[in-house]
């Protein structure tokens, strides 16, 4: 049994090490306290202690590895999006797919782990891409035509596609090719068919 308590910042990152790798291993379902004590070699009622519930502990353990979104105003919506993005992407790592997987699988069943991932995982995400568009709406860079809604979720959307339909790790590449292949293209096609179609309307 390890001596070291779990208030020490060394010792709990060696917790979330296990629970990440067993999360990714095992898949929700199979993950349990038992096997967390016996891999980290810690007491389980110490454990429970800390974490009341094993979505507490997971959703803890995925907290502690995101990087701090970036959420600086570029002064245009594209370069806003791309720092969220980046930040984010920066935080994944190989064994993403299995854990955002066995995530994803465990909140059809757990409505704590459902619940906390929104709040905790999901929303700051969020959370910070939705200012970058309210911002740009008051600069009056998103034309009426776009889909406000989609827009916001188009960009994370390809990223997820990439991690767990093709199985690869996105990077500042990919990010790139989103902002500068996508948005931009997006963004200027739909204002200037806003502005043609008010031309057409107007003759």
């Amino acid at each position: 049994m390890h001596k070291v308590p779990l208030s020490n910042p060394e010792r709990r990152r060696e917790v979330f090490d296990t629970v990440l790798a067993l999360l990714a291993e095992v898949g929700y379902e199979r993950f349990t306290m038992d096997l967390v004590a016996q891999r980290a070699r810690a007491s389980k009622a110490t454990l429970y202690q800390r974490w009341p519930s094993k979505a507490e502990l997971v959703v803890d353990a995925l907290q502690e590895q995101r990087p701090v979104l970036g959420g600086a105003d570029t002064g245009s919506l594209p370069g806003d999006l791309r720092e969220v993005l980046l930040s984010w992407v920066a935080g994944l790592d190989g064994q993403d797919r299995g854990l955002m997987l066995a995530v994803l699988e465990g909140s059809r069943r757990d409505e704590e782990l459902a619940r906390l991932r929104r709040e905790r995982l999901t929303g700051p995400v969020r959370q910070a891409a939705q200012d970058a568009v309210d911002r740009a709406r008051r600069r009056g860079e998103v034309p009426p035509a776009i889909d406000q809604e989609l827009l916001l979720e188009l960009p994370f959307a390809l990223v997820l596609l990439h991690v767990l339909v093709l199985d690869e790790r996105p990077g500042p590449e990919l990010v790139d090719r989103i902002v500068h292949g996508v948005l931009v293209p997006l963004l200027c096609g739909a204002g200037e068919a806003d502005a043609g179609g008010t031309g057409t309307t107007a003759a």
